[in-house]
């Protein structure tokens, strides 16, 4: 059985407190519910759930530490849209705004309980940028603007001059500004939410799932003990094949990021722009970009396929050199400054962004890929789908409901595809 596997380090991660000793599950353990995957979407399908049942016992099971995995590794865009101009633009409005709804949900949810619980994670409500910096990534905002009338979201629109002023950097030639989007480090958020869950969740972390014996009941095993459940949520993402589920539905795309250690105070001053920013690229070959509450540089570009290539050290040293030249293309000034900490992190993409929600099999549900949105519509989702499973309706839930399953895709082709794609921007790495 195919495992996630990350590599050695995550930056967001990395710059935490180190946490108290991991919960592993240990011996026979028995369990009306068991969530597998203490993602974004784990964990709030395990929260809703405990919600919905707050006597029955519900174990969270996590195969690395909460925060570290996929849900842990993504730029920290809280985004209250899907839509980016660079996909191109999209054909059926009112599943487009159905998809915004669910993003806005999510994000709206976490914004509470990071309220709630005093979850320190840098969350700020600044919005996010789309950016250009070439002819390409100037097509990819008027499709971005032309998307935007569509759906109904305002926007500002800024020129070289007014990009510069928050940015710090004239490398970009226009913008458009929205509002509505949360800037947060992930990794933090992740760890908040864990912390957090009520208390009839059992957490476990570096427990990973080695075998699965579907019947009534489950058995799941796993490298220190089995555990027993009368019903299965899979929140595994990516690595839901492995459990036999979601096969060939999915392109499993690594995506790469770096960050900096903090800038000083005098480098600060001589970057200069806003204290905290987030900006999305409108081409596929761009960049995104957080600066962070601390002072700290995010750059995410270079991909690759495959959920083993987030461990590779040849394709982690090629992205940190490919960061290191978008840092110096944008501000000179830090062109050497130290970069602490780059990883990769794996996003399961679908060929029409459809998404896998309900019941799988019997006495098994899920809610698997999320089409590079994770932070909000993951949470939204796997709370939605508590609210499915104990017959909770909702206007929401309907809106999740419209959203279609993902069609097959035959590995072969997910792989050209994928290749085609990352070959692509490298052709266009001058909005790199």
């Amino acid at each position: 059985m195919q495992l996630p596997a990350n590599a050695a380090t995550n930056g967001w991660y990395n710059i935490l407190p180190t946490p108290p000793p991991a919960r592993r599950l240990q011996g026979q353990q028995r369990y009306p519910w068991v969530v597998i995957g203490a993602g974004l979407t784990g964990l709030s399908a395990a929260r809703q759930l405990a919600t919905h049942m707050p006597d029955t016992p519900i174990a969270l099971i996590e195969a690395e530490r909460v925060g570290f995995g996929a849900s842990g590794r993504n730029s920290g865009f809280v985004l209250e849209v899907l839509f980016g101009g660079a996909a191109g633009v999209f054909s059926d409005v009112d599943l487009e705004k159905a998809r915004m709804r669910l993003c806005t949900g999510g994000r709206d949810t976490l914004k509470k309980l990071v309220q709630e619980n005093q979850i320190e994670c840098h969350w700020h409500d600044w919005g996010k940028l789309h950016v250009a910096a070439g002819e390409v990534g100037e097509a990819g905002l008027k499709v971005q603007k032309e998307g935007n009338r569509k759906l109904g979201v305002a926007y500002e629109e800024l020129d070289q001059d007014q990009v510069a002023a928050i940015t710090g950097t004239r490398f970009y030639t226009r913008g458009l500004k929205t509002e509505g989007t949360a800037l947060v480090n992930p990794a933090a958020l992740c760890r908040g939410l864990g912390r957090t869950l009520p208390a009839n969740v059992t957490l476990y972390e570096e427990t990973p799932v080695t075998a699965m014996a579907r019947g009534k009941p489950f058995r799941l095993t796993t490298p220190e003990g089995e555990i027993t459940a009368d019903n299965i949520i899979l929140a595994t993402n990516v690595w839901s094949p492995a459990l036999g589920v979601a096969r060939n539905r999915m392109v499993p795309t690594v995506a790469y990021a770096s960050l900096t250690r903090p800038m000083t105070q005098a480098e600060m001053d001589e970057v200069g722009g806003e204290k905290a920013f987030g900006l999305l690229p409108s081409a596929w070959s761009g960049s995104t970009v957080q600066r962070t509450p601390d002072g700290r540089i995010l750059m995410r570009n270079t991909g690759a396929y495959g959920g083993e290539a987030t461990a590779d050290p040849a394709i982690l040293a090629r992205a940190r050199a490919n960061h290191r030249e978008s840092i110096a293309k944008r501000w000179p000034a830090i062109a050497n400054i130290e970069i602490e900490h780059t990883w990769g992190g794996c996003l399961g993409v679908t060929r029409n962004g459809g998404h896998i929600f309900g019941k799988l099999d019997d006495n098994m549900w899920g809610t698997i890929a999320c089409n590079g949105a994770s932070v909000a519509r993951g949470t939204m989702a796997g709370a939605l789908l508590a609210d499915y499973i104990v017959g909770a309706p909702s206007d929401l839930l309907n809106d999740q409901l419209s959203v279609p399953p993902p069609k097959w895709v035959p590995p072969v082709i997910g792989r050209f595809v994928a290749n085609r794609r990352i070959a692509k921007v490298l052709a266009e790495s001058a909005e790199r």
